[in-house]
């Protein structure tokens, strides 16, 4: 079983890959700070490519891995 954390995705840096890697801008390397209820850090979103600022996701080990509804009751 996984336990994974919602937050809110606050910004969207462009898929910039780490130095000596090719140099064209990749989805899989495209990362967003999310706050986790006053606590951000930096995530993946290889997985959500369709993920925007403002959006809320569920995030496993650094990866978000899927998109909240505003209104879901359960999530926080």
């Amino acid at each position: 079983m996984c336990l994974a954390t919602p937050g809110v995705i606050l910004a969207i840096s462009d898929g910039q890959p780490p130095a000596g890697e090719a140099a064209a801008a990749d989805p899989l390397w495209r990362c967003a700070e999310v706050d986790f209820g006053g606590v951000r850090q930096q995530v993946s979103l290889a997985c959500l490519p369709e993920a925007v600022v403002g959006d809320r996701v569920l995030v496993h080990v650094g990866v978000a891995l899927s998109l909240v509804d505003n209104d879901d009751p359960l999530i926080p």
